[in-house]
């Protein structure tokens, strides 16, 4: 088969598969998920978790052997407590808060801008007053 008649039979079969388990079964709880934008890891206090854990490996890693690594990012693991949690959360918060704030400014910049302008082409009273 070709590229294309390969594509074709992707796109066919693709949509049959497009479903994930975690929302099939949130549905029969009557509920829905709220996915995190793309690209915005500031948003997700996973991420500070991950970052927390990360660096107590670096910290403490001294022989680089697999099995201390492995032993360390356990450790990490367990580090981060509830408090811990709250925190990234309160701050996960405050990002949030910040987004929406520069989003009500760039609205207000964007619709200022948008305004329109009014240009008036050919003689006016003070291109005639000129020419004289």
């Amino acid at each position: 088969m070709v590229i294309t008649e390969l594509l074709e039979i992707v796109n066919r079969i693709k949509p049959m598969h497009d479903k994930y388990a975690i929302d099939e079964l949130v549905k029969t709880h009557n509920r829905t998920i709220l996915r995190l934008p793309p690209y915005h890891c500031e948003l997700n206090p996973i991420e500070l978790a991950w970052s927390s854990v990360k660096n107590h490996v670096k910290m403490n890693n001294t022989t680089y052997k697999l099995s201390d690594v492995k032993q360390l990012l356990m450790e990490g693991i367990e580090k981060v407590d509830d408090t811990m949690w709250k925190n990234f959360i309160s701050h996960t918060t405050s990002v949030e808060d910040k987004f929406y704030e520069v989003d009500f400014l760039i609205d207000e910049v964007l619709s200022a801008e948008l305004q329109p302008t009014v240009l008036t082409l050919g003689n006016t009273s003070s291109d005639s007053e000129e020419s004289n």
